[in-house]
């Protein structure tokens, strides 16, 4: 199987035409076309897929045959995975989107085709990579406010057909290892935010000090403690557990997290004493925090 730029390196040598492929979103694929005035753009389908190409004028009567070489072809459509797998060279790809992004994002969900239908349209007119990556879809790109774009993309996905995602953030160094490295982060990332099932479903490896220290735990010592503080949160409920998780990342801060939380000062206190009363752990203290979040993610993981 070829990629879709090296059959149209391939015949724009073997016959010296002039053209630009991009994905529907305008993503480049391919471009040996000089800018000129007189081009023209038409939509093409390969594969079942829409592209946009641009050729001179003059040359818009080879477009039937380009796009019978192109579906005719042996074409590997995935480029992502050919990334990972090491069966294209970093090198072809250095122009693209894809090597010049800062931003990759990682989403699992069930109906995966209808998911990825809604993420396309999302990000039609921007220059944007959205694909199916094995049994995920990705965006790569450069994105600001990527929490934003994330909660934002959950919502539209919600509302359109009633399914919930998750979605893992990461960032590029416009490197191979750097692609690597993001990717496997983002598959990490996802498999620890659901052993634990960590709310808000969207997770960042590189903020996730705990749940991934509590993950490559050894089993053994997780049984061990899984047994010897059974039925500590029986009286613990998810409010209280939102309190816990937001004194942590508040440093322990009464008056962050309370703020945070939108409560009163005097309702984090009343939480906090319930919290030592049904654990016998007072999360004012660093250790005995962390600790209790430890027992938490491990015991209803």
């Amino acid at each position: 199987m070829k990629e879709i730029n090296v059959v149209l390196r391939e015949l724009t040598e073997s016959t010296n035409i002039k053209l630009r492929l991009t994905e529907i979103n305008n993503t480049e694929i391919f471009d040996n076309l000089p800018f000129s005035a007189s081009r023209v753009c038409r939509k093409i389908k390969v594969n079942d897929k829409l592209y946009k190409i641009y050729l001179e004028k003059d040359d818009i009567k080879t477009l039937p045959l380009i796009e019978y070489i192109l579906n005719k072809s042996d074409i590997e459509d995935n480029i992502i995975e050919r990334i990972l797998e090491e069966k294209i060279q970093w090198s072809t790809i250095e122009k693209s989107i894809i090597a010049k992004a800062d931003k990759m994002l990682l989403i699992e969900s069930e109906k995966i085709d209808e998911v990825l239908e809604i993420v396309r349209e999302t990000y039609l007119d921007e220059e944007i990579y959205v694909g199916k990556v094995y049994d995920r879809i990705i965006i790569i790109g450069n994105i600001e406010y990527e929490d934003e774009y994330a909660n934002s993309l959950k919502e539209t996905i919600l509302q359109n057909i009633a399914v919930k995602v998750k979605i893992s953030i990461s960032y590029l160094n416009g490197t191979f290892d750097g692609f690597k490295k993001a990717y496997n982060d983002l598959v990490l990332a996802l498999k620890i935010g659901n052993k634990f099932n960590i709310k808000p479903e969207i997770y960042y490896l590189n903020k996730m000090y705990i749940e991934k220290s509590i993950y490559n735990l050894k089993e053994e010592y997780l049984e061990e403690i899984k047994n010897e503080y059974k039925g500590i949160f029986k009286g613990f409920n998810y409010e209280l557990f939102q309190t816990l998780n937001e004194m942590l990342k508040c440093n322990l801060s009464l008056t962050k997290a309370s703020k945070n939380l939108f409560i009163h000062r005097n309702t984090l206190m009343y939480r906090i004493e319930k919290i030592k009363k049904e654990t016998g752990f007072d999360i004012r203290n660093f250790k005995e925090a962390t600790f209790l979040y430890l027992l938490y993610l491990n015991i209803n993981s």
